[in-house]
């Protein structure tokens, strides 16, 4: 037992906990989706699933996000273990709140929500949805409650029996059925099982005591969080309309698939960034946390960015051996995409929030969301969807700066403090001279 303490102390920490239980989930849900397509289930079926998924997703991520943050930065803003936990049940009350108004909302405009999402006059498995709408958004606090407490192992633990489970309630049925509802019954039930332990969690470890004052301070403080998280959650829809109005179907179906940023980058860069807003907000001496930024997100450059340019190089090859040589004008936008990672490993985002300046974060976005949407129209006449993907990548790098810029002119901190300049700018001109060698036709 010591000896595996000993071999894996060094990964039980904030960051590495956070961003494994994040790999996790985005594995599960990629294995699943594996297994589906060699499973009974049709075509039809896979699609609804992914549509079930995709509905609810659009509908909880962005305030679940928001709340989340905010509830990490306030936590460690109060001393006593009384007040930080009015904290966490009061962001779970209002988490809740939020997912009874969104289902009140679903129900009552059903028809045109199903139009809109899932191209259905009704819900497909309505109670079902309902249900894992209602209770899946409340799970995602599991990991970030074991990470207030300190128990890094606890996060594998969690995760690591959470997932596998999931994994073979949603496989399993796919290949002793032929109908889709035993696969979506499993996910109730894995939700469902998440929940209770998130109940088990409250009782052995806090108080339940509701304050409007404490939910009122948080949605005051989640606002600005949840309207940044709502606007840029809504530019891949810009992207995909003007596509939709301005192209034929085959360049929309080309677009799409190739319109997906490297999971990993996100996956990795959100959870160091939700890992780092406690660390931040608890400091004492915020050089040391700025610090630990740089260290960590420049161990991160080192693994995204070879990973980015290997597949910059092989992207075209890739394409057409895991869909067909017909995708394979995709990897054109695939590889723009992969250029995202630039502004990714940039963190001004994470010392606001820590800092109480989440209202700027809000500002960014804005000014990223007009932008894009400019940037998008002009370029699309230049290039045609080429340029739409180009005006993602300069959207995304100007929000970065703007957010910069609020760091050193309120906190002042330059970016030097929590960026190895002299590795990013090596990296980000390798990426971008690996990118204009391989996409030099499209330059022409």
């Amino acid at each position: 037992m010591k000896l595996f303490d000993k071999l894996t102390s060094k990964f039980q920490n904030p960051v590495t906990s956070l961003q494994f239980i994040h790999l996790l989930r985005f594995t599960t849900l990629f294995l699943i989706s594996i297994a589906f397509a060699k499973s009974n289930y049709s075509i039809i079926d896979i699609g609804l699933y992914e549509k079930f998924i995709y509905f609810a997703g659009a509908l909880s991520f962005f305030w679940t996000n928001g709340i989340i943050q905010a509830f990490l930065s306030l936590y460690h803003q109060h001393s006593s273990k009384f007040s930080q936990n009015k904290i966490l049940i009061n962001s779970l009350v209002l988490s809740f709140l939020f997912s009874c108004i969104i289902t009140i909302i679903v129900l009552c405009f059903e028809k045109p929500f199903s139009k809109f999402f899932i191209n259905s006059s009704e819900l497909p498995f309505k109670t079902l949805f309902i249900l894992y709408l209602t209770l899946s958004p409340l799970t995602y606090f599991i990991e970030y409650i074991y990470l207030i407490l300190k128990k890094y192992r606890a996060i594998y633990t969690y995760g690591i029996i959470s997932y596998m489970a999931q994994l073979v309630l949603l496989s399993v049925p796919a290949f002793l059925y032929q109908n889709l509802s035993y696969s979506i019954l499993g996910l109730i039930i894995i939700t469902s099982i998440r929940f209770v332990w998130l109940l088990f969690l409250l009782l052995k470890y806090f108080h339940f005591i509701i304050s409007k004052s404490d939910i009122v301070q948080i949605l005051k403080y989640s606002l600005p969080l949840i309207l940044s998280a709502f606007i840029a959650g809504s530019l891949p829809y810009i992207d995909g309309l003007l596509v939709a109005k301005y192209f034929d179907d085959k360049t929309f179906a080309i677009f799409r698939y190739g319109a997906r940023e490297l999971p990993i980058s996100v996956l990795l860069a959100n959870a160091f960034s939700n890992a780092m807003i406690p660390i931040i907000s608890e400091s004492k001496s915020i050089a040391a946390s700025l610090r630990q930024i740089k260290t960590k997100s420049l161990q991160m450059m080192h693994v995204l960015f070879p990973l980015s340019i290997l597949l910059l190089v092989s992207s075209y090859f890739l394409f057409e051996i895991a869909f067909n040589p017909y995708f394979r004008e995709s990897a054109t936008i695939f590889n723009v995409m992969l250029l995202l990672v630039i502004p990714r490993m940039l963190f001004p985002q994470t010392i606001l929030i820590a800092k109480n300046y989440q209202h700027l974060t809000l500002i960014a976005s804005v000014v990223e969301w007009i932008v894009k949407l400019l940037l998008s129209i002009w370029m699309m006449y230049l290039w045609g969807i080429f340029g739409i993907a180009v005006a993602t990548f300069i959207a995304f790098l100007i929000e970065k700066f703007v957010l910069s810029l609020f760091v050193f002119n309120k906190l002042n901190i330059g970016l030097n403090r929590y960026v190895s300049i002299k590795w990013f700018l090596f990296y980000s001109l390798i990426l971008l001279a690996t990118f204009v060698i391989i996409e030099h036709s499209s330059f022409k």
